[in-house]
């Protein structure tokens, strides 16, 4: 899939309706970040309010955290016998102290926690966009529909994100790379762009991996498993093409938000296939299927 770069509403710009839905999903997602997929939706401002009014119910329920936990384990691909000791070279080659693997890790449990559940949520608009039933599935269990706690976890950082433009030439290259293997810039290569001694040791190791069938296959699963999650919603989620058009917008509007939503159905899933793959490498392979912020 070709890359591209998506027009945004970022969380400095935000105002008003946009802006108040930013503060809601921090809270009912649990996270200090508003992920890309949000940010350039927003630019569509009736729809994505439309949309997160369709997609709250369900994202603040127990059943959501559930799927969100079981996909984020089917993302994690098979570990060749030869992860690198990134995170040891760091501390040898680059004085990295173990604060700073901390903050690399930091960045990376951000979006290992956000990606899963971000993954949902887009299958859900992709699916309810395209006349597909979503939602509407009674639970197999009352406790499905418990509400969640709300608010980002203790311990989770508040990451800024570097300009793609204002990097230097070997992470501007690495960059470019990342656009091409994965469809896009998602938000954590830019939080780990604070982080460029550690891309630039992990990303000859990723691209190894890319290149392995069990990628791809980790990738085609976890979004199969997403699109069934969503299938099975408790609280039905209607807004398809008829209603969004139904709000006044263009037929090319509604072309361009679903051709936003495929590309982050593609990047999402190899994404954090990457991202526990460099969890791998960083603190070793059995802090992989760890949850983030267990117990927070």
């Amino acid at each position: 899939m070709k890359s591209i770069d998506f027009d945004e509403i970022t969380e400095e710009r935000a105002t008003g309706r946009v802006a108040a839905i930013y503060e809601d999903m921090r809270q009912v997602l649990r996270s200090t970040q508003v992920n890309l997929i949000y940010r350039t939706l927003a630019v569509h401002e009736d729809y994505f309010c439309a949309a997160w009014d369709a997609l709250r119910p369900n994202a603040s329920i127990a059943y959501f955290e559930r799927c969100a936990d079981n996909l984020r384990m089917r993302m994690a691909p098979p570990m060749p016998p030869d992860v690198p000791e990134i995170g040891e070279e760091l501390e040898d080659d680059f004085d990295y102290s173990p604060e700073d693997i901390e903050a690399v890790d930091g960045v990376l449990d951000i979006y290992n926690d956000a990606n899963p559940k971000n993954l949902i949520l887009v299958a859900a608009l992709k699916g309810a966009l395209n006349g597909m039933k979503i939602g509407g599935i009674r639970p197999g269990s009352e406790a499905d529909t418990f509400a969640l706690p709300t608010g980002p976890p203790a311990s989770m950082r508040a990451e800024s994100l570097v300009e793609p433009t204002a990097v230097g030439d070997s992470l501007g290259t690495i960059f470019k790379e990342i656009r091409e293997a994965t469809g896009g810039l998602g938000s954590v290569w830019r939080a780990l762009g604070h982080h460029p001694a550690f891309l630039e040791r992990v990303w000859p190791f990723l691209k190894e991996e890319m290149a392995k069938a069990g990628y791809l296959i980790t990738v085609t699963q976890a979004q199969g498993a997403a699109a069934a999650a969503a299938q099975e919603f408790p609280f039905a989620v209607e807004l398809s093409r008829q209603q969004v058009a139904g709000m006044g917008l263009a037929e090319s509007e509604i072309d361009v938000i679903d051709q936003k939503l495929d590309r982050f159905i593609h990047l999402i899933p190899r994404t954090n296939t990457l991202v526990l793959l460099m969890k791998a490498a960083l603190v070793g392979e059995g802090r992989v299927r760890r949850k983030p912020f267990e117990g927070e």
